[in-house]
């Protein structure tokens, strides 16, 4: 499933409701939402707003961004570990 249309329905709005937000047709916005139009980065960073979400959330492959999640968990261990064990 589609993470535009994953993440609409998860919070309750329609493709008419996010069309109203974003301030474009509801045609163009299924367009954009099915891959039939390119989106812009505006849209991408608007579709991202009224979602709530990270623009990485909704448009990295999930494999890129559990990549990232998982390097960024990496990172923070690293900076906390204590080679001398004292703490």
């Amino acid at each position: 499933m589609n993470k535009i249309r994953q993440f609409r329905e998860q919070a309750g709005l329609t493709q008419l409701d996010m069309a109203k937000r974003l301030g474009i047709s509801e045609s163009y916005y299924c367009q954009l939402e099915t891959g039939k139009r390119r989106l812009s980065l505006d849209n991408a960073l608007q579709i991202s707003s009224v979602l709530k979400k990270t623009p990485n959330e909704i448009f990295l492959p999930d494999s890129i961004a559990k990549r990232k999640v998982s390097q960024k968990a990496r990172a923070e261990q690293a900076a906390t570990y204590d080679p001398t064990g004292t703490g």
